[in-house]
């Protein structure tokens, strides 16, 4: 394949399956992370890191690992382990290719890329001939693709650094502020009857039929509200339906899974409000607790993770670019437990989560020579 160390890492990561089982009842080899968690832990310990793997449940491990330089400051370095599945792909998803300057595979781009160009950048430092400049707390985390459980375990567990860098496919610019995301189902419930009568039921489909038309003029007011100068505005979209038993059968219940994107600032309550104030005057229909509630995030120009990560970047011989983000990270949760953390990372998201998923070999050597100048000690 080749003998460029970063890059065979690269290889050696894509290789393992970690696909996120999205909350189905699915095991067996190639979900979950416990094999990639396994790979990382070993690798950390061979470059003489102190390493814990902390399972969030079974067979989902989180991998975190310490680099102590004596430093006043601790930097956190994070990236996620899990991909999304393969179905659909046009390529062989865990036989990592390497082709006209691409490195081919599931989860090369999200987010394997991030945690190779980590991987590499923290073993060189803990190697190096000179002291880093900062601690180092890696964490590999489980389950960023579905419901944000590892990063959340982490600090739930007590996780703390000054500043955090997390990794993303973000073109090697750095993201400083991103949407959350809230989802939750809305449900109508009616009187089952036989479809030939059906005026001795009520039609729990055609109640929602009013909730949904109502939530559209909801989400057209959300896209027409004041903008984020970095993320837009806020947003509202319905992506699953479900409802009724037969045709024959007059629907006793419908429901409709709800994910609303969220700015910087926004509170789960105040989401909930807004779209209980749309549904106003109508009836029969109620909210589920939410299945998941990220915060948007947001730090400043001058943060440090903003200004260290851009002067690594210069030195480097790169562009210090500052963007936004439409998606939601791992960055979210961090923000929120007081660990200001930006996104950063090799790959381009419009790469993700494809049928021919690859990243860009330049912008994996840039990223992973960017985070070693950050640590010092290279």
């Amino acid at each position: 394949m080749t003998t460029d160390p970063l890059i065979r890492l690269l290889a050696d990561l894509v290789a393992i399956p970690s696909v996120n089982p999205m909350g189905r009842r699915v095991a067996g080899e190639g979900f979950s992370e416990g094999a990639i968690a396994d790979f990382i832990a070993a690798l950390l310990r061979r470059h003489g890191l102190d390493v814990r793997l902390d399972e969030t449940a079974p067979g989902r491990p989180n991998v975190t690992a310490r680099l102590d330089a004596g430093a006043k400051r601790t930097l956190l370095l994070e990236a996620h382990t899990d991909t999304v599945h393969t179905g659909g792909m046009t390529i062989s998803p865990f036989d990592p290719v390497v082709k006209d300057g691409r490195l081919y595979g599931r989860g090369s781009c999200d987010t394997k890329g991030s945690l190779a160009a980590f991987l590499h950048a923290l073993c060189s430092a803990a190697g190096g001939k000179t002291k880093p400049s900062c601690n180092v707390i890696f964490l590999a985390a489980v389950d960023e693709e579905y419901g944000f459980t590892g990063s959340s375990f982490a600090v739930a567990r007590g996780l703390k650094a000054d500043f955090g860098v997390v990794g993303e496919p973000t073109r090697c610019a750095i993201v400083r502020a991103h949407k959350g995301v809230t989802r939750w189902n809305v449900v109508t419930r009616g009187v089952a009857a036989h479809s030939a009568y059906p005026e001795r039921g009520e039609n729990a489909i055609f109640a929602m039929g009013q909730v949904l038309s109502r939530l559209e003029q909801y989400a057209g007011a959300l896209r027409r509200a004041a903008p984020h100068p970095l993320l837009g505005a806020p947003s509202l979209s319905a992506g699953v339906i479900e409802g009724g038993e037969a045709v024959n059968i007059v629907p006793a219940r419908c429901s409709v899974a709800l994910d609303r994107r969220t700015l910087p600032g926004e509170s789960l309550e105040r989401v909930l409000e807004g779209a209980r104030k749309a549904l106003e005057g109508i009836g029969g229909w109620s909210f589920d607790p939410p299945q998941l509630s990220v915060g948007g995030m947001e730090v400043p120009d001058d943060a440090p993770a903003v200004r260290l990560l851009g002067e690594a970047i210069a030195a480097c011989g790169g562009e210090a670019r500052i963007e936004g983000a439409q998606y939601a990270t791992d960055a979210g949760v961090l923000n929120g437990a007081g660990i200001p953390s930006i996104v950063f990372g090799p790959g381009d998201i419009a790469r993700a989560h494809t049928a021919e998923e690859w990243i860009e070999l330049d912008s994996l050597t840039t990223a992973s020579a960017a985070v070693l100048r950050l640590i010092g000690g290279g």
